[in-house]
């Protein structure tokens, strides 16, 4: 069996070319885009507090699914992953940076959520029976809490594998399995009650059952999308040349098209049960994003998210080729900003998509915000995890 040369342990920052630029590039990224969002929070609320909902649940989605794929990966005692683990680990440490977005979000409670008008609960029966849940204090504590929940797993489970790389052994993996498997359990719930509050309760009166598993598919095949993106620009920069192959990327490949598949078959579930059952208080949700312009939006998110990833990435030699699945990864993570757009927007402009500056510096200052602390998380540790035991099996890993 031929052995693979792993690469210098050195730290990702010490290797990057023009730091200082990108660094200047991020800096004034975030301080334009964050002054055009503020000023539009006063100028144009409406407009921009749901951009900002959509930041919040965009960038946070991303660092949960590097958690998923962390778990799932102790869980599984999967050996081909090791040489991915750092760049979950990465993403992950993108959380506080979506923690961070979503108290942003929570100050603009009064705009986003018709609810938390006493006014408006008085005159809407639905509300009212409602408002023991849904009631400013009680949202805001149970996002502080769930957000706390999240960071406190993702510390805990990093550092037991940045201990790992000095001390090596089994012990950590076993440790890192069972905190897993408590983070899984504690997520199931914790993240459905976060789909609720955040985004379903956008129209109070609506609801679906289906909602916070769809809303988790999205969010973690943009996760996918997201690890396979960052693999092959580390693997083109010789970061991780000889570690990551294009076996693990064809494993990356199957992964995209098989939670994209999911993606659509929980999306099919709710469309299908809302329009059958034909109840005005659900249906309306896809009559409003069903009619005029929103209709060619909806179309081309089924395109993005599904239809094209399915038909490219279905060949197998198509998840072999780093430049096909880095495509259809970058197309995968415009799709899901679009399904957000499309779960949020049409509450405040029914009419038709809006597209301007109050919705683009969001979006902007964010992504800025999750490369700086996604650079940081590459950069604290070794690319390779040294001391993991089934780093062998994923350096030699085929299919």
């Amino acid at each position: 069996m031929t052995t693979r040369t792993m690469p210098e342990s050195v730290p990702l920052a010490r290797r990057f070319a023009g730091e200082g630029t990108w660094s200047r590039i991020l800096l004034w990224s975030m301080t334009v885009a964050g002054a055009v969002t503020l000023l539009g929070i006063f100028i144009a609320p409406r407009r921009t507090w749901p951009n900002v909902l959509i930041a919040a649940m965009y960038f946070i989605g991303l660092g949960l699914a590097g958690m998923l794929f962390l778990a799932f990966h102790y869980i599984t005692t999967a050996g081909w992953s090791v040489c991915l683990k750092r760049i979950a680990e990465a993403m992950a440490s993108t959380l506080p940076a979506g923690a961070a977005l979503v108290g942003v979000m929570l100050f603009g409670i009064g705009t986003l959520y018709d609810w938390s008008h006493a006014d408006v609960v008085a005159s809407h029966p639905v509300l009212q029976g409602k408002s023991g849940w849904l009631s400013p204090p009680f949202f805001i504590g149970r996002a502080i809490v769930i957000l706390a929940i999240w960071m406190l797993f993702y510390r805990a489970l990093v550092r037991l594998s940045r201990r790992q790389d000095s001390t090596g052994g089994i012990a950590a993996n076993r440790s890192s399995t069972a905190l897993s498997a408590c983070f899984l359990a504690v997520f199931a719930v914790t993240f459905s009650v976060a789909s609720f509050d955040w985004l379903m309760s956008l129209q109070a009166e609506w609801y679906s059952t289906v909602f916070a598993g769809y809303h988790f598919a999205g969010a973690f095949v943009s996760g996918l999308a997201m690890i396979a993106i960052i693999a092959i620009v580390l693997r083109r920069r010789g970061d991780l040349e000889g570690v990551v192959t294009g076996h693990h990327l064809h494993d990356l490949g199957k992964m995209t098209l098989g939670f994209s598949t999911f993606w659509i078959y929980l999306w099919f579930c709710q469309y299908m049960l809302i329009w059958y059952g034909n109840l005005p208080e659900e249906v309306t949700y896809y009559v409003d994003r069903h009619a005029g312009a929103w209709a060619v939006l909806s179309t081309a998110s089924l395109l993005a998210n599904w239809a094209i990833p399915f038909l490219v990435l279905l060949p197998r030699p198509a998840k072999h080729d780093e430049s096909r699945l880095l495509r259809i990864c970058a197309l995968l993570l415009v799709g899901h900003w679009l399904d957000l757009y499309l779960m949020v927007q049409p509450v405040f402009e029914p009419g038709a998509p809006v597209l301007g500056l109050w919705e683009i510096a969001p979006i902007v200052g964010a992504a800025a915000l999750f490369v700086v602390f996604l650079r940081r998380g590459l950069a604290a540790a070794s690319l390779v995890p040294v001391g993991d035991p089934y780093l062998e099996e994923s350096l030699h890993h085929h299919q």
